[in-house]
């Protein structure tokens, strides 16, 4: 592993010009770096700057990247300085969970990209790490508390750049310029060498790090570094697993030299046993436990889940890490309740309803009565899962009410989703594709006219969307990017009492839940199916677990497919499904000419009950993953002299 002393000239080589730098104060002969971390303030003011700075892909990231310098936000993080219009494009929407309505896309050319504000950020984490032995304001315990703080946050920076990139320059030190042209040139070090080191910067974080925090779960600990370490060597473990299912031709020099893949079975072995190891001393020593464990029923269960993320700060027994928005404006809060608000809900701000749950995720879920088992709901007699729409020859299942069809399935996923006709802020959210006639003929989202009037079995007027104009529909319209277009939406952190100005951005103040108990648990879990090592018995407790948190009473056994079922759905648009689609190597896989599903719900005038057809998302088309975007291109290589990634 190259652990280099750099020089200042080399960021700027390696990086983009950097945005809120905390040490460039100007002018630099009145306010020296060493006079802003002379005082315990000043320290805490630095430390929390490259907090904030830090990469979580909460409320304020975007899959988009923009320049820094004129937006004030750079390579997707930070997104809530000044008026960003996001339309809610977190990472869950380009997976197959959910679907923004404005944006279908494939996440490729700049999306993702995290570089130059990385190590513009970690130009500062070593400036202030070189400090810390000379600070005179602190005590010994202090530093090594600030020397813990500066791994942790290393660790960050170098997990969120190895899953875009592979392997990476690691850079230390800063020191000054002595002319040597060679100093400029760092070159990346292997991708094994590369994770070696991310678990390695947060295993010495968690030997230096108190075992507690302020009380609110905003800063790091020892458990928070070993819940990062679960997380990174799961990620890395499962890249050596999975690597020959999207093999690069080692003709490319990044391949050949190591710098992406090369790993062995060895390297797997060790990193499963690292997230064994940090994922089962956080969870039988951190002190933590699981957001009411044991609910009495599947009701409690799904109001349980729903106030764990509308209020992660009552949850602080499972929350392990918070990013915490607690001001509304800019810097301070998000936008993310206007974009998940249904169209009826959505008040006056303008661009509602942009983040659509799909028919693959809902039908991910257990039902009570079958456990250990994705629910297929059947729309017909003799259905066979086509999504080929509606048929005038098949008999279709049909429901009184709507929400028949979901009768007996996992309470997360009326917490995460808001259902067809189910309530939200005191408001019936009407989600419907279409009418059939009094003639047996049907006007739906293809053929339909949204202000078109139909008379019903009861002589009143019906229209194909359950209302005449979308401030009282949430569903379907082809004309406005404000509605559902898979027949759910989205519920997922949403405030039921928060109200938008209409003028205003960032008014959003959810904390944000980076990574809590749940996720460590299955962590385990996969790790031991995944491997062989560790405790099975445990590893099943830990599966089982959320899932009885879930209003489950049949406990199921460890299996990779159980596993990975019930991590999607535990960690729903979390944004854990992207990053698992990368490391287990399937985003390819699924994302062949892979269309979007949805579940359109159609009102059959003739009885006035409901059928509901699977259908593709209209109007999108077959989404490829092109197997290069495992890693992102490296920006500036004729500058930095740093190898390409291959097909770059």
């Amino acid at each position: 592993m190259k652990k280099i002393s750099v020089i200042i000239v080399l960021m700027a080589l390696l990086a983009a010009p950097a945005c809120n730098r905390f040490l460039d104060v100007q002018p630099t002969n009145k306010v020296s770096a060493e006079a802003i971390v002379s005082t315990p303030a000043g320290i805490q003011a630095f430390l929390a700057n490259l907090y904030y700075r830090m990469p979580i892909e909460g409320f304020d990231f975007t899959v988009e990247s923009h320049p820094c310098p004129d937006q004030g936000y750079a390579d997707g993080f930070h997104f809530n300085d000044g008026a960003p219009n996001n339309s809610g494009r977190y990472s869950w929407v380009l997976t197959d969970d959910c679907m923004g309505s404005e944006l279908c896309e494939i996440p490729g050319g700049n999306c993702f990209e995290y570089w130059g504000t990385a190590f513009a950020t970690l130009h500062d984490v070593n400036s202030f790490n070189a400090l810390i032995p000379t600070f005179e304001s602190v005590d010994d315990d202090t530093k090594k508390e600030l020397q813990g703080q500066v791994w942790f946050i290393r660790g960050q920076l170098y997990l969120a750049m190895a899953r875009r990139y592979g392997g990476l320059p690691i850079i230390e030190t800063v020191e000054d310029y002595k002319g040597d042209p060679a100093k400029l040139r760092i070159p990346r070090s292997t991708e094994v060498e590369t994770w070696d080191y991310v678990i390695d910067c947060f295993d010495k974080a968690s030997k230096m790090l108190s075992e507690v925090d302020n009380g609110f779960h905003t800063m790091a600990t020892k458990w928070t570094a070993l819940a990062y370490k679960s997380r990174a060597a799961l990620h890395a473990a499962s890249l050596a697993k999975y690597w020959d299912r999207a093999e690069f031709s080692s003709s490319y020099d990044a391949v050949s030299k190591k710098l992406v893949g090369g790993f062995t079975e060895e390297d797997q072995t060790r990193w499963y046993q690292a997230c064994l190891d940090a994922s089962e001393d956080l969870i039988k020593n951190g002190g933590f436990s699981l957001y009411m464990p044991n609910p009495s029923s599947p009701e409690e269960a799904t109001e349980n889940y729903i106030h764990l993320f509308q209020r992660p700060e009552d949850a602080l027994c499972e929350s392990i890490f918070v990013r915490g928005f607690n001001k509304k404006g800019r810097k301070y809060g998000t936008n993310q309740d206007v974009w998940g608000q249904p169209a009826q809900t959505g008040g006056a701000w303008p661009h509602p309803g942009r983040m659509n749950p799909t028919l693959a995720f809902v039908e991910n879920f257990e039902s009570y009565d079958n456990p250990g088992h994705s629910t297929f709901l059947s729309t017909y007699v003799g259905d066979n899962g086509d999504h080929d729409g509606y048929k005038a020859s098949r008999v279709y299942h049909k429901f009184a009410d709507p929400l028949e069809m979901f009768v007996g399935m996992d309470a997360r996923l009326s917490a995460i989703t808001i259902l067809p006709f189910s309530e939200w802020r005191n408001t019936t959210i009407v989600i419907q594709a279409g009418v059939i006639d009094m003639n047996g003929e049907i006007h739906n989202n293809v053929t339909g006219d949204m202000a078109a009037q139909y008379k019903g079995w009861d002589g009143e007027i019906h229209y194909q969307f359950g209302a005449p104009n979308n401030k009282f529909f949430s569903g379907f319209s082809r004309n406005l990017g404000n509605n559902t277009r898979t027949g759910f939406g989205f519920k997922k952190y949403m405030n039921p009492d928060f109200v938008s100005s209409g003028s205003v951005w960032n008014e959003s103040t959810t904390d944000w839940i980076d990574i809590r108990l749940a996720e460590i648990m299955l962590n385990y879990a996969e790790a031991q199916v995944e491997s062989g090592l560790g405790d099975a018995g445990f590893a099943e407790q830990c599966l089982n677990a959320t899932r009885r948190r879930a209003g489950h009473t049949v406990d199921i056994p460890l299996t990779l497919e159980n596993l990975r079922r019930e991590r999607r759905a535990e960690l729903g648009m979390e944004n854990a499904r992207n990053w698992d689609l990368v490391r287990w190597r399937m985003y390819h896989e699924i994302f062949d000419r892979y269309r979007h599903t949805a579940l359109e719900p159609i009102l059959d005038l003739r009885d006035g009950r409901f059928f509901f057809v699977r259908a593709y998302v209209q109007y999108t088309n077959g989404l490829i993953f092109e197997k290069k975007l495992y890693y992102r291109g490296i920006p500036g290589t004729t500058q930095n002299g740093l190898i390409k990634n291959p097909e770059q």
